[in-house]
């Protein structure tokens, strides 16, 4: 039980409230009216309408897509941008998410139906893979924050998935797409059976459905077979494990990067940021992942009486996503290695008893005096490595809800739900580094030091194919993880109209809704030894340490819409809006209350003119990873380190007030000054974790905008939005690259003094570089100082014209729609301390997410109907960017972006009552996405020399659906 408090108390007022509107409830008509929900409000009313800007996608827009998981529905709407999907490869989490504004996924609510989705990630991010396409009846954004109608999350705005409500009979659909080049083929099945029942009192559905895509390799498109450098236009950006091994960490004689000459068999300088040292890493990697799923919901509801209708829901969602990355290695360990072992050649050998000054008696083979270096080698003989996402969503809702006795127009809705997302992680082709550390303590070809397991010396110094099979099994280790989460929500609302709370002025009363919501959530993850030690599973990134971590929310609510004034001398219509949530959030950091609210209004001068506007503070608090995950290493985008090779000489070495003692200083060695190498495939270690200390979000959202729809052109609808949402006390943390400018960019540390920036670097005490498992790279810990501050006008129209009209009687009918978002400002500022990034218009290795911040974005379709035949035209429009200013590259290309316009065909014909072919061509003119190469953004987003998720990277693409309704 709760204890007495403001919340508890304002309830028992809403109680008392509905007691006193019962006496006046009767004066309503005795005529029963409909009454509905909008997404963005909780309150039912007749004839409702939005103050808050809604873009629908309806069942029209997701026939002519076509699409295969409800993300794509979204990603290509002006007003999202893109977020983890099928086109992230190396950084993916084996999910598909949504991310409204270019604020993050987690800052996205997500529903079905208006209720809440099991998150799948401990990050509080929904896969939307776990919603079934053929059951949507449409789909809802609200951009902007809903968090006083919805809770903590809804900050950039909510997307609401509408399932149909009445579905009779069968419907069978099947689908299938490729490129034009026949690769990235897709293939989709799904079966739906509804049935009515007791004079449609009730109705029940079952679907299931299953699909399947193929993965389409980098190699697999020329322009991206070779990572080219977005800072030179050469080939570059490689890998600096490669094979043969690549050497650094030794004394000043060897110092810097070496490998073993094929022609003369000792060291020479390597060069590996590309050829013929470097490693190029892109052929095996993935552009589009593939995934095998199978759904299978339920849904029903039974009428009992007016006053109770009970229902429910399953949804249950099973799912692989698999990753390729390039082959893995030991990416610059740090060994130690017996001077006599049988894989050193003589001439090698020599070479190193001369740096490391071991004896000539000693410097023979089978000698175990041992010496430590670095060694970077691809095991090129194993296959690429993969990363497989078994992914399992259930989730059960069972709910009452009906009319309130004696409440005239008074309506309830309550529920109980309950979810659990699980997911098990795979690795294949992984490595562990003490068994690699083990194989290469050896003085023979046949027997390690220490012999334990059935030891297998290893090769690690010879060309591709030395390292044999039996090596490769000695060294080899499946890793496994797992991560649960499971949410669980009660919930109870009421809404309706307060009789005597009504304008002299209005037709309608007082709208009143009222709800208190429970929800926990219990989200960790379990990993096996490999996995959680660090550096233990070999190019891995980050360990994932065990965590586990329970959040509760106990939320009141109320939200009301007061009709001002209805049918009057230039006020057609006038209402004022007002909500609040109260919410307790308990976690690790103990119990925080706070409020969030809305205020809107909406006002018509005339029919078919609305004005309308609101300003809200939305909360987002912080997920089970945001508070509860151990520090750890993992890898973060950076082209070039301002210490490596000739950057710093040895003639300013310990200079006070130079780069080079400032290098030092952050742990490069004296031996290595001139010689430190670039960061290898544009990685760079980066530590991070969570912080148990963490507050709320909050963020000050408003919109203003019209809604015209004139009485002289009928058909016609055009709204037009302003929004601006600030988010102060935000959860984030610096950019790897933001730290290392801060610490060593003469513009922002002019006297090169260690300062709180360079605090936050550890480079490896061998080879002074930010990569290898000696290094923990940049440390980038989450605070709650960061601030966004976005905003921008959103523009739509809706035209439908029958031909008749114009003199075409038999022509059928023209439907045209626009979708414009144009991006003003997208300021983001981790730390009070660092220079505010702005976005809008650019991309940077510096933003969250990496992908271009374009401007102005828009979608357009145009849509011919004559009888059972349908041809349209869908135009994607993509505005320009360029490089943020200080990340400009000799490279001219990387610099900017033009403008891309992309062409969709698409067409259906209903061929009899019970069947319909829908055809679509994406990508019409097979445009080639823009070429910019490869560390000009963050390497999630970039790669493959361009931004797969933000263009076209399949090519001109078909697909065809045959649809059967009986």
């Amino acid at each position: 039980m709760f204890k007495r408090n403001a919340r508890s108390a304002a309830a028992l007022a809403m109680i008392g409230t509905l007691g006193a509107v019962s006496a006046f409830a009767q004066e309503a008509s005795p005529e029963k009216l409909e009454r509905i929900e909008i997404t963005g409000s909780r309150i039912k009313s007749v004839g409702a309408e939005s103050s808050s800007p809604i873009t629908s996608v309806g069942k029209e827009d997701i026939s002519i897509k076509q699409p295969v998981a409800v993300e794509e529905l979204v990603r290509g709407l002006p007003s999202a941008y893109p977020a983890i999907g099928p086109n992230v490869n190396n950084g993916s989490n084996g999910t598909a998410s949504i991310n409204l504004r270019g604020l993050g996924s987690n800052r996205t609510l997500v529903l079905v139906n208006s209720r809440r989705i099991v998150p799948a990630t401990l990050g509080g991010v929904v896969d939307t893979n776990t919603i079934p396409v053929s059951l949507l009846e449409r789909v809802d954004l609200v951009t902007g924050g809903a968090s006083a109608v919805y809770g903590a999350d809804a900050v950039s705005g909510v997307v609401n998935f509408i399932t149909k409500r009445n579905f009779s009979g069968v419907e069978a659909t099947s689908l299938y797409s490729a490129s034009e080049k026949g690769d990235a083929q897709r293939y989709k099945n799904d079966l739906t059976i509804g049935a009515n029942l007791a004079d449609g009192r009730g109705n029940v559905v079952v679907h299931v459905g299953t699909t399947r895509t193929s993965p389409l390799q980098l190699a697999q498109r020329d322009y991206a077979v070779t990572a080219i450098s977005s800072g030179t236009g050469l080939p570059g950006g490689f890998s600096g494990t490669s094979v043969p091994a690549i050497w650094s960490g030794m004394p000043s004689t060897l110092a810097g990067s070496k490998v073993i000459d094929a022609t003369s068999g000792v060291f020479r300088n390597a060069v590996s940021s590309g050829p013929p040292d470097g490693y190029n890493t892109n052929p095996p990697n993935y552009f589009e992942t593939p995934l095998t799923r199978t759904q299978a919901t339920g849904m029903g509801r039974f009428q009992i009486n007016d006053y109770a209708e009970v229902y429910g829901e399953v949804f249950h969602t099973r799912s692989n996503v698999t990753l390729n990355l390039a082959p893995s290695g030991t990416f610059g360990a740090a060994l130690n290695i017996p001077i006599g072992n049988p894989y050193i050649t003589p001439a090698v050998r020599a070479q190193l008893c001369a740096a490391y000054n071991i004896s000539a008696a000693n410097c023979v083979p089978g000698s175990t005096t041992e010496f430590r270096a670095n060694i970077a080698r691809r095991f090129v003989e194993a296959g690429p490595r993969i990363y497989s996402y078994d992914n399992t969503t259930t989730q059960y809702t069972a709910g009452v809800r009906g009319d309130i006795p004696i409440l005239e127009g008074w309506t309830y809705d309550t529920y109980y739900q309950t979810g659990r997302s699980d997911q098990i992680q795979r690795t294949g082709n992984g490595f562990s580094a003490s068994k690699l550390q083990q194989a290469v303590r050896a003085t023979s070809t046949t027997a390690c030091t220490v012999t334990t397991g059935g030891c297998v010396p290893i090769n690690l110094f010879g060309a591709a194919g030395t390292i044999t099979p039996a090596m490769l099994a000695f060294i080899a280790t499946p890793t496994f993880q797992t991560t649960r989460v499971e949410q669980t929500v009660i919930a109870g609302s009421a809404s309706g109209e307060v009789a005597i709370a009504k304008s002299p002025w209005a037709k309608n009363p007082l709208g009143v809704a009222i709800g208190y919501e429970d929800r926990k959530v219990f989200g960790g993850n379990a990993s096996d030894a490999v996995v959680q030690t660090q550096g233990e599973l070999l190019g891995s990134g980050a360990p994932t340490p065990d965590r586990s971590g329970t959040l509760k929310f106990r939320e009141l609510y109320g939200e009301a819409t007061l009709p001002l004034v209805n049918n009057k001398p230039f006020i057609y219509s006038m209402n004022i809006g007002y909500g609040y949530r109260n919410t307790e959030f308990d976690s690790i950091g103990g119990v925080k209350s706070y409020g969030s609210w809305k205020k809107s209004f909406d006002y018509a001068p005339i029919k078919g003119l609305r004005f309308r506007g609101e300003s809200q503070r939305a909360t987002r608090a912080p997920n089970v990873n945001e508070l509860y995950a151990p520090v750890t290493t993992g890898l973060a985008t950076l082209q070039v380190d301002p210490c490596q090779g000739a950057s710093i000489s040895a003639g300013q070495a310990g200079q006070a007030g130079t780069l080079t003692n400032l290098c030092q200083l952050t742990g490069v060695p004296a031996a290595q000054i001139g010689n430190v190498a670039a960061p290898s495939s544009n990685q760079i270690n980066n530590t991070s974790g969570g912080n148990p200390n963490l507050g709320p979000e909050k963020a000050d959202t408003t919109t203003l905008g019209l809604v015209w729809e004139p009485d002289f052109v009928d058909g016609l609808s055009v709204t037009l939005d302003f929004w601006k949402i600030k988010i102060n006390g935000a959860v984030s943390s610096p950019s790897a690259r933001q730290v290392v400018d801060g610490c060593y960019t003469a513009a922002l540390n002019p006297g090169f003094t260690y300062n709180s920036f360079c605090q936050l670097i550890q480079r490896d005490p061998l080879n002074g570089g930010l990569n290898g498992t000696g290094s923990r790279g940049v440390s980038t810990q989450s605070s709650n100082l960061g601030t966004y501050n976005y905003s921008g006008v959103d523009v739509g129209a809706n035209y439908r014209l029958p031909l008749k009209k114009v003199g075409l009687p038999n022509w059928g009918r023209v439907d045209l729609s626009m979708q414009v978002a144009y991006m003003k400002k997208a300021d983001f500022k981790s730390l009070p301390s660092v220079a505010t990034l702005e976005q809008a218009g650019y991309y940077s290795t510096a933003f969250d997410d990496g992908n271009p911040y374009a401007k102005l974005r828009f979608n357009q379709r145009t849509s011919w109907t004559l009888g059972d035949y349908t041809v349209g035209l869908a135009w994607r429009h993509i505005g320009g960017t360029s490089v943020a200013p200080g990340s400009e590259s000799t490279y001219t290309p990387a610099n900017s972006i033009k403008a891309y316009d992309y062409f969709d065909l698409n067409g259906s014909w209903q061929i009899t009552k019970n069947w319909k072919l829908s055809m679509t061509v994406n990508n019409l003119f097979d445009k080639q996405p823009p070429l910019v190469g490869t560390g000009i953004g963050a390497g999630a987003t970039n790669f493959g020399n361009t931004f797969p998720s933000m263009y076209d990277v399949i090519g001109r693409r078909y697909t065809a659906t045959l649809q059967a309704n009986f």
